[in-house]
């Protein structure tokens, strides 16, 4: 056949399929009890096959990239002009999740076409499908599954299930493992499982149909660095393993959904540019701050009387404590010098201090002192210490970089320098607190917080300065103590 002619064929049958697919989703909707959620997770399951309509008849061509982006904007165009009510989301004015749709398979398909224009690299084509796949069935296909099985679901947030999260790694593990086979990929099966996990995590913290910009970017992106040889069997384990650090942080609320994807932004690449230890501390910090967080918020609470607070991390405190020891590996990454390696592990070390001090120092029965004058300070309040505070702070300080001396990471006077430069930084950070931080009287109860409103209403300022708060006083902290490490460390 003549191929413009095939060309021609195919953008009928592209176009044919996708009107068909948009109508016979919104005559369901219509003409049946289908709810709406039903409609849009079914036009996602079929929607699938439209990768090898695109395989068969263009393959990595420019018709497959104008195909699709033209698709896109005419989503756009439909979503904004209120045409398709039948797939609107009932928890928003509008449901942009169909446009994300085209939008991340356009964008995908757009850069595998200029990564591909020697045409020499089959599988950055064949990368997009498994994208596509585990975006189009792995998403689509878990609320329809929830749906089966409600009377056996266990909820982890209020959009977000066990079973819905399950379903969507094993359909997404199953779409990898049928690419591979079918087009004799050989990819290796930790590697097909991590991508099932990348695209579990994608999911559950893409909320409002940003889940179908999430999955698609980061599953490609993903695809792309195992293509050039940039994924390490460390870096694999490390994927697999957040599905289980992001049930975590939100089941114990320790971080919000910001401040979820800013950790897994950052456990990225501490596991992309740094070697095994490094990442391990990290992550032995974050289990034993959580369990530590948890087991104490109960016993505090219950000893007061009063309804447990959750305090709940966001992204800008969790990039606050974790950008200067990701840069840290960055830089040691590229340059290769030992000594930032051991500002690593001195930075961690200080915030893993600074928090068993927090956490379990609540615990003492005796009265906090403010740091500066040492007068009574309400406890809670930024630059109170305590007795047991300042004793755990102390042992935790040598407890954390044990890991590395045992492993002759580190040698005795790194190990002691650790641990003596992150016991001054702990006790740096309660200064800082007492000095800078702002503190605010609630107009209603006379309570002193640390909070700008308090009892649905504005807190005066008595002490501090207003721009500084907890998160720029931790941020304040950790440059000071990698400074101060620095200096020691060279002299």
């Amino acid at each position: 056949m003549d191929e413009t002619l095939f060309t021609i064929i195919g953008y009928v049958v592209f176009n044919v399929y996708v009107v068909g697919i948009l109508g016979l989703g919104i005559l369901l909707e219509k003409k049946t009890r289908i709810d709406k959620t039903v409609c849009r997770k079914l036009t996602h399951v079929v929607f699938a096959f439209l990768w090898f309509i695109c395989y068969f008849f263009f393959g990595c061509s420019i018709h497959w990239v104008l195909l699709n982006g033209i698709g896109a904007a005419a989503l756009g165009v439909i979503i904004l002009g209120g045409f398709m009510k039948s797939y609107e989301r009932e928890d928003a004015d509008k449901s942009y999740g169909i446009f994300y749709f085209g939008l991340s398979t356009f964008v995908v398909a757009l850069v595998c076409y200029l990564l591909n224009l020697n045409g020499e690299a089959n599988d950055l084509y064949l990368f997009t499908g498994i994208a596509y796949y585990c975006l189009a069935l792995g998403d689509g296909v878990a609320p329809l599954v929830v749906r089966l099985f409600k009377n056996f679901n266990y909820k982890i947030t209020e959009t977000r299930s066990l079973v819905g999260s399950l379903s969507v790694f094993v359909v997404s593990f199953l779409s990898t493992l049928g690419f591979s086979l079918l087009f004799g990929m050989d990819l290796d099966v930790l590697f097909i499982f991590s991508v099932a996990a990348l695209t579990c995590v994608a999911e559950f913290y893409g909320v409002k149909g940003m889940d179908n910009l999430f999955i698609e970017f980061s599953v490609y992106g993903y695809l792309l660095l195992y293509h050039f040889g940039l994924i390490t069997p460390l870096f694999e384990i490390i994927v697999l393993i957040t599905p289980f650090l992001a049930v975590a942080a939100i089941a114990t609320r320790s971080l919000d959904v910001g401040g979820g994807i800013s950790a897994l932004v950052l456990f990225f690449a501490l596991a992309f540019f740094g070697d095994v230890m490094p990442t391990v501390y990290t992550a032995v910090y974050f289990v034993i701050a959580t369990v530590i967080a948890v087991i104490t918020g109960r016993i505090y609470y219950s000893r007061k009387g009063a309804e447990r607070k959750r305090h709940t991390r966001t992204g800008k405190q969790v990039m606050a404590v974790g950008i200067i020891p990701i840069a840290l590996v960055v830089i040691g990454y590229f340059f290769d010098h030992a000594i930032f390696n051991v500002l690593f592990y001195l930075t961690v070390t200080e915030q893993f201090a600074d928090s068993m001090a927090s956490d379990i120092g609540r615990l003492s029965k005796g009265k906090n002192l403010n740091i500066i004058g040492f007068k009574p300070v309400e406890r809670e309040i930024s630059g109170g210490v305590s007795l047991l505070g300042t004793t755990v702070a102390l042992f935790s300080s040598f407890l954390l970089p044990l890991i590395p001396f045992l492993f002759g990471i580190l040698s005795l006077p790194q190990f002691i320098a650790v641990g003596v430069i992150a016991f001054i930084g702990v006790n740096l950070d309660s200064v800082l607190g007492s000095l800078l931080q702002a503190l605010y009287v609630c107009k209603t109860c006379g309570e002193l917080v640390e909070s700008p409103t308090h009892c649905e209403t504005g807190a005066t300022l008595v002490k501090g300065f207003s721009i500084i708060g907890n998160t720029t006083v931790n941020l304040l902290t950790g440059v000071l103590t990698c400074g101060l490490g620095l200096l020691i460390l060279l002299f």
